[in-house]
């Protein structure tokens, strides 16, 4: 259903879009954004960021009280959207007369709940997310942004399976025309590009499928000219993102055929890709990425239980064998591959013979490290009808440990077996050392000690030790690209 009203104006304060108030000189007015959850959503905010600031808003960092304060939120867990709702409540602590505009995936899953909220002007489902915009335009009236009695919503949960371009009506900073040199959100030495949304998998006890919709995936020429536009800005690195990234078909094209067309791209160094299912990855793409100069050895294949009964419980696509044949597969062909996993804990029914099965299973494969969650039980999801008898929390969370720890010296292994290695670092920024870090290829995030700026720099940097969670080194020559 979709809910329209009228919005209240207030001349007092500056106009939407640069219209003059009637009572101080004008200034644009202002936005912050605050993102929870999946690099998806961080791609999308950016996206949303750049649109607000075509339509004449200026971005704050989102620390700073703004005129319109955007909760990018995520549903994964309950956690996640208890996160979402402590948020709002600081912000409006901090700044009760900020316009709060919720999108995301717990504005679709829980728009009930956040609709009770004080506090609340603006709602956006999914379908309506990208709009966000010129929704707020339409809030507005085009006057100033007021503060609300109750939120307006844009929600339906019919959510379209079409296949997507970022369009310039969407507020696309990457469209022909003036945009193009906008600054708007151009932070990330590493920018998200989103390439496909929603998923068909369903797993049991995923309540993605419901609040990100069926699969579809963005036009190949759109993702070019976007990923072309980061270039020309200077970046090095793109990250590319998606609810289900191995399941990109856009006419006859698949993820392969997308990464040869990224692979053309002058001054573009290294492609990654986010998190993949394991079922979704060709023979192909892993030749592509055994021999490419470009696309990163890199691959984080969730896992979420070594036990089959509760693979099968999950309605996961793979067996306990077929997913370590895989990794072998992997291993094998590609050199100084990163892996990566999510393991959860906690599934209804998983007594200690299926998770000391799930330790087994990751102590025999090379993973350098691992995500660990803890099951969420969500409304909605196959799971909640299902005969399965729940797992103590006490339980969970000392499993929850075992993994971490587990975790941490993975880590610290892989870190320190690239001691005495020269490797190309794509360095972002200082941590609260002063060690200046970025990443390598294959996702060691190294530090290393410096006076200058190596934001945005591809240099090359001999490893010495693994310490603190990083490896550091020094640098020792000139990069690339620069």
């Amino acid at each position: 259903m979709i809910e329209i009203d009228s919005a209240p104006a207030d001349r007092s304060r500056d106009a939407v879009g640069g219209i003059r108030s009637d009572r101080e000189p004008f200034s644009p007015p202002t936005v912050s954004f605050q993102t929870l959850g999946c690099r998806l959503n961080q791609s999308e905010s950016a996206s949303l960021g750049a649109g607000f600031f075509s339509a004449g808003f200026k971005i704050l960092d989102e620390e700073m009280p703004a005129d319109l304060c955007v909760i990018n939120t995520c549903s994964v867990t309950e956690q996640a959207e208890a996160r979402c709702r402590g948020l709002i409540r600081r912000i409006l602590k901090k700044n009760p007369t900020t316009f709060i505009a919720v999108t995301g995936c717990y504005a679709q899953a829980g728009v009930e709940a956040l609709r009770k909220m004080p506090g609340i002007d603006l709602i956006v489902g999914t379908e309506y997310k990208m709009d966000l915009p010129l929704l707020v335009r339409k809030v507005s009236g085009g006057k100033a942004l007021s503060k609300r009695e109750t939120p307006m919503v844009f929600h339906t949960t019919k959510i379209s399976r079409n296949d997507f371009t970022i369009k310039n009506e969407r507020g696309n900073p990457f469209a022909p025309g003036p945009t193009l040199s906008d600054p708007a959100f151009d932070f990330a030495t590493r920018p998200n590009i989103k390439i496909q949304d929603g998923c068909d998998f369903f797993c049991s006890f995923c309540i993605i499928p419901y609040t990100r919709g069926r699969e579809r995936s963005r036009r190949m020429e759109d993702i070019l000219l976007e990923v072309s536009i980061w270039v020309a800005r200077g970046h090095r690195e793109i990250v590319l993102t998606g609810v289900n990234l191995g399941e990109y078909r856009f006419e006859e094209k698949d993820l392969s055929d997308l990464i040869e067309g990224l692979e053309a791209l002058d001054g573009l160094h290294r492609i990654r890709i986010s998190s993949i299912e394991p079922t979704t990855v060709s023979t192909r793409l892993l030749d592509q990425m055994a021999r490419s100069q470009k696309l990163c050895p890199y691959l984080h294949l969730p896992l979420q239980s070594g036990s089959d009964k509760i693979l099968a419980a999950m309605g996961r696509k793979y067996t306990r064998q077929e997913y370590l044949a895989f990794v072998e597969e992997a291993v094998e062909k590609i050199p100084n591959l990163g892996l990566g996993t999510d393991v959860m804990v906690g599934f209804p029914g998983e007594g200690e013979e299926e998770f000391q099965e799930t330790v087994s299973l990751v102590a025999s494969l090379p993973f350098s490290y691992l995500h660990v969650f803890p099951f969420s039980r969500r409304k909605g999801t196959r799971v909640v009808q299902m005969d399965l008898p729940a797992v103590h929390p006490s339980v969970v969370k000392k499993r929850s440990k075992m993994l971490c720890d587990l975790s941490k010296k993975r880590r610290e292994d892989f870190y320190q077996a690239a001691a005495g290695r020269t490797v190309e670092v794509l360095f972002e920024t200082r941590n609260d050392q002063g060690l200046f870090c970025g990443l390598t290829p294959n996702y060691i995030r190294v530090g290393v000690a410096s006076d200058q700026d190596l934001s945005g720099q591809l240099r090359p940097v001999r490893i010495l030790e693994a310490a603190g969670g990083l490896a550091r080194g020094i640098v020792v020559g000139e990069g690339r690209g620069e």
